[in-house]
């Protein structure tokens, strides 16, 4: 086997880590540096480049926290390593990954934690669990995937599709995907959650607007208005044959009307006429008492939502 070496990224090799994502099509925008470094004031980049001889075969996105702990990645959905399958080897990624522990020891790290995609993003999830296994890691946390397959008939509550199709009748709705965050951010979703959950979104208004003029085919907002109001809106990230709904909220006030359903079933109907494959609504975390809380749960298996699993593996070095 050809001898592996690492090289720690730093900004002077933007170029070339670009240029293996986009040579590696399964992957998607969010590995993009200018993705991933958007929020570098608060995920301090520890990512790295994998080479065989003089040839970049792998990336492994990561951050570094102030315990020496490596994560892969806290400011994306997931991580691990990324590669060409049909390039590498199994047994050559599990020496990879060998590779990378024995880089991260000698910077004194104490633990490493990798959250590898849901098993619906099938390209390359098993290789990654068979691969942390063969070097020993174990699942440290799993999270509740929920996804819809964008699949004739649509598995949705027969009570959502009746009032979706009373609604078309009446036109009482109109949708655009007109990008339109600030009027999302100022009069939806901040509002929304700041109420109903004491939070923020993890994307400041001026960040998710830069990210969007970033990637403008990526990051899409779509937005429901009613009597020339917006009164619901969903962020939509587009990664390859996978859409996931970032964000998803309705203005105050205006939940009798359920547009955040209506919207999501207009979506449905229409990324699948553009044969989208699932439509991701996001991992939910476990509670403390290792449980998922069931009325959320019960809304996304509403939309047509299957469950999936997502797990995050740990490595723990000797003491």
């Amino acid at each position: 086997m050809k001898s592996v070496t690492i090289k720690q990224y730093n900004s002077s090799i933007k170029e070339e880590w670009d240029s293996f994502i986009a040579d590696n099509k399964p992957f998607t925008f969010l590995f993009y540096r200018d993705y991933m470094d958007y929020h570098s004031d608060r995920f301090i980049d520890y990512s790295l480049m994998i080479f065989q001889d003089k040839d970049l075969v792998a990336l492994f996105p990561a951050n570094i926290t102030n315990k020496k702990e490596i994560y892969s990645h806290q400011g994306l959905s997931y991580g691990g390593l990324i590669y060409n399958s049909t390039k590498l080897h199994a047994t050559t990624e599990k020496a990879i990954y060998q590779a990378i522990l024995e880089y991260y020891q000698t910077a004194l790290i104490t633990k490493i934690f990798i959250k590898i995609p849901p098993h619906f993003y099938g390209f390359y999830t098993e290789r990654q669990i068979n691969a942390l296994s063969a070097i020993g890691a174990k699942v440290q946390k799993s999270f509740l995937a929920m996804a819809a397959k964008m699949e004739l008939p649509f598995k949705i509550h027969k009570s959502k599709l009746k009032r979706y199709r009373k609604n078309n009748k009446t036109n009482e709705f109109t949708v655009f995907a007109n990008n339109d965050f600030k009027a999302f951010w100022t009069q939806v979703l901040v509002p929304c959650l700041k109420q109903k959950h004491k939070a923020k979104p993890v994307h400041e208004l001026s960040e998710i607007i830069s990210l969007h003029n970033s990637f403008p085919n990526n990051i899409i907002q779509w937005n429901v208005y009613y009597e020339n109001k917006i009164i619901a809106g969903i962020t939509l990230f587009l990664k390859n044959n996978i859409i996931r709904s970032q964000y998803g909220a309705t203005r105050l006030g205006y939940e009798s009307l359920a547009p955040l359903d209506y919207l999501y079933i207009y979506l449905f109907e229409f990324y699948h006429a553009k044969g989208i494959k699932f439509f991701d609504m996001g991992s939910i975390p476990p509670k403390n008492d290792l449980t998922f809380p069931k009325g959320l749960v019960n809304y996304k298996k509403e939309l047509g939502c299957d469950t999936y699993v997502q797990d995050q593996y740990a490595i723990f070095y000797a003491d």
